[in-house]
């Protein structure tokens, strides 16, 4: 039997399949949320207390994506433990 080897000389690790993994689905819901935050293009309303502000709704849509980026990052409670 033959094992697959990375650059290094070492055979590839089972993990680095898994974080592969990950990149390809966080791309693609990545490039989904940018689709869906791009197709909405009319103007939406935000009132907040005694605020109002209007702007394209993809704008709203692309603060709430970044928000989440930033909570996500912030809050590690989902990642898997090191062991």
């Amino acid at each position: 039997m033959s094992s697959t080897k990375n650059p290094a000389g070492g055979p590839v690790e089972p993990q680095s399949k898994s974080n592969n993994a990950r990149a390809v689905v966080a791309i693609i819901i990545t490039i989904a949320a940018l689709a869906f935050v791009f197709s909405n293009v009319g103007p939406a309303t935000l009132r907040f207390l005694f605020l109002e502000f209007t702007t394209p709704a993809w704008g709203w849509f692309l603060a709430v994506l970044a928000a989440g980026v930033v909570i996500g990052s912030l809050f590690p409670w989902f990642r898997p433990r090191k062991r």
